[in-house]
């Protein structure tokens, strides 16, 4: 038995190969996405990548497109479903409906989706990330010292407000300064 009967291909020669420019992750996943998603699957894909902008990071914090699904043969009037993590969102998504619709069918420039079904899970844990990145403001005095230097530094300014900002602005530069050195 040759190769040639089971025609494998050898790879090519170093010399040969053609050198790719690095591309960005999107492009190649894209194609590989609408081969899974199928027929419907643009509108699927530009709603999961772009949920945030298009309802706005508020509702996408807490709130998850799953599908849509049409009647069979059209690509309008869909029905969305929404994953949420607890009844308090669900309610929320309800009252926020027609907004959603209207965002969504701004997005796509038609009616693309006409109805939303809510779905509660309560494993999901969409908003986890954004609680955990919130760090409560360091605070810091300044010194009696330091706040006489800022004074003498704003008392030649005769705005009385433009004062007060400049002393406050001078103020937050110490606070800063003195966190970043007890970091």
């Amino acid at each position: 038995m040759s190769e040639e009967e089971f025609d494998i291909k050898r790879p090519a020669p170093a010399s040969e190969r053609k050198t790719r420019d690095l591309t960005a992750l999107s492009k190649t996943i894209l194609p590989i996405t609408k081969n899974i998603f199928g027929k419907k699957g643009f509108m699927e894909i530009e709603i999961l990548t772009n949920w945030d902008k298009i309802v706005g990071e508020e509702l996408a914090d807490y709130s998850f497109p799953q599908k849509i699904d049409f009647k069979r043969g059209e690509k309008n009037n869909g029905v969305l479903h929404l994953q949420v993590p607890s009844g308090a969102f669900a309610l929320e998504i309800q009252h926020r409906e027609r907004y959603i619709l209207d965002k969504i069918n701004a997005y796509f420039g038609y009616n693309a989706v006409t109805a939303v079904k809510i779905r509660q899970n309560g494993s999901l844990n969409l908003h986890e990330e954004k609680r955990n990145e919130y760090e409560p403001p360091k605070t810091n005095l300044v010194t009696p010292e330091e706040k006489n230097y800022i004074e003498s530094l704003a008392e030649d300014i005769k705005s009385s407000k433009l004062k007060e900002i400049l002393t406050k602005l001078g103020q937050s530069i110490f606070n800063d300064n003195h966190n970043k050195k007890s970091d």
